[in-house]
């Protein structure tokens, strides 16, 4: 599962509809996602792409787990 797929399952939103929650497509290192406050990113490293708060391991690790990734989350201040 990609990485769309796992922030759209972890959030409740049809994955045919994540795109329009991507942040600055294409000017981040890895896909970043905005839903309501917080920020999503998926990968085994801490993402680099500065946002309006700290990374940090998401609480739902669920399907990142299922998929060997990391949820990360950053909440916006």
């Amino acid at each position: 599962m990609k990485s769309s797929g796992i922030i759209a399952s972890t959030e409740g939103i049809d994955q045919s509809e994540i795109s329009q929650y991507r942040y600055q497509s294409t000017r981040t290192k890895q896909p970043i996602y905005v839903i309501g406050e917080y920020y999503f990113a998926c990968g085994k490293r801490k993402p680099t792409d500065k946002v309006n708060g700290e990374w940090c391991i998401d609480r739902d690790q669920f399907w990142a787990e299922q998929n060997k990734t990391i949820l990360w989350s950053a909440k916006s201040s």
